[in-house]
C-alpha cells in the first residue's frame, strides 16, 4: 500500500509535469516516465521515514543501475531525505534532484542528459563503463557504511554488558553490607553461618526502630 506522503508527492509531481508540458509515458506508485523532445526522463521517488546515509546510498545505488536506460534521471524526495544525498555522487551519475514539500515541488539539482543504452551515439560504451565504475564505487561505500554500523553496534552492546556487570557488582556489594550483622554466639553453627539470618535480623531491627 502506498503511503500518504508518497501519494501526495506523486500528486505534486504529476501536476508539475503537466504544467511544464511534458508527455507522460509510464507511471507507477513511486515513479513517472516522461518524454521531452527526444529525451526520456525518469522521475523516481525516494522516501524514507527515518533516513540514514547508508539507506539513502543503497537506494541511489539501485537507481544508478537503471540510469543508462533514460536520457535524464531525477530523484524526487523530501526535505528530510535530501540532506542525506551525496550531491557530488549524483552529479557524477548525471542524476538530478527534486524536492517536494507540503505545497510545492522544485528542482534543486539538474540532471545531465546522456545517451541511453538504446542509442547509437559515439562514446556510449565509455559512458556505460564509467557509470558501472561509479555504481561499483557506490556499492563499496554502502558496504563500508554497513561495516561501520556493525562495529558501532558491537561497541554499544559491549557498553551495555559492562554497565550490567557494574550494576550486578554494586548490588552484590550492597547485599554483603546488608547481611553484615552481629549474630549471637549461642546459636547453632548451621544457623550462624546462614546469610539469611542476618537479613532477617536487619529487617527486624528496622521494623522495631
Amino acid at each position: 500500500m502506498t503511503s500518504f506522503i508518497v501519494a501526495k508527492a506523486m500528486e505534486f509531481l504529476d501536476k508539475w509535469i503537466r504544467e511544464n508540458g511534458l508527455v507522460e509515458m509510464d507511471k507507477g506508485d513511486d515513479y513517472i516516465v516522461c518524454k521531452e523532445g527526444n529525451n526520456t526522463i525518469m522521475y523516481k521517488g525516494l522516501y524514507l521515514e527515518i533516513p540514514t546515509e547508508g539507506d539513502v546510498a543503497k537506494e541511489i545505488a539501485l537507481m544508478a543501475k537503471d540510469r543508462v536506460l533514460y536520457n535524464k534521471y531525477y530523484i524526487v524526495t523530501t526535505p528530510e531525505v535530501v540532506n542525506f544525498i551525496d550531491g557530488g555522487l549524483v552529479k557524477k551519475l548525471g542524476i538530478g534532484v527534486m524536492v517536494v514539500d507540503e505545497s510545492s515541488i522544485k528542482e534543486v539539482m539538474r540532471s545531465i542528459p546522456i545517451e541511453t543504452a538504446f542509442s547509437k551515439g559515439q562514446g556510449m560504451d565509455q559512458r556505460v563503463e564509467y557509470l558501472e565504475r561509479t555504481v561499483n564505487s557506490l556499492e563499496s561505500r554502502v558496504k563500508e557504511l554497513e561495516d561501520r554500523i556493525n562495529q558501532l553496534t558491537q561497541v554499544i552492546n559491549e557498553l551495555k554488558r559492562g554497565t550490567q556487570r557494574s550494576e550486578e557488582a554494586a548490588h552484590t556489594r550492597a547485599m554483603g553490607q546488608e547481611v553484615n550483622i552481629q549474630v549471637p554466639d549461642n546459636v547453632p553453627s548451621f544457623v550462624k553461618d546462614n546469610p539469611w539470618l542476618g537479613i532477617l535480623m536487619s529487617r527486624n531491627e528496622n521494623e522495631s526502630a
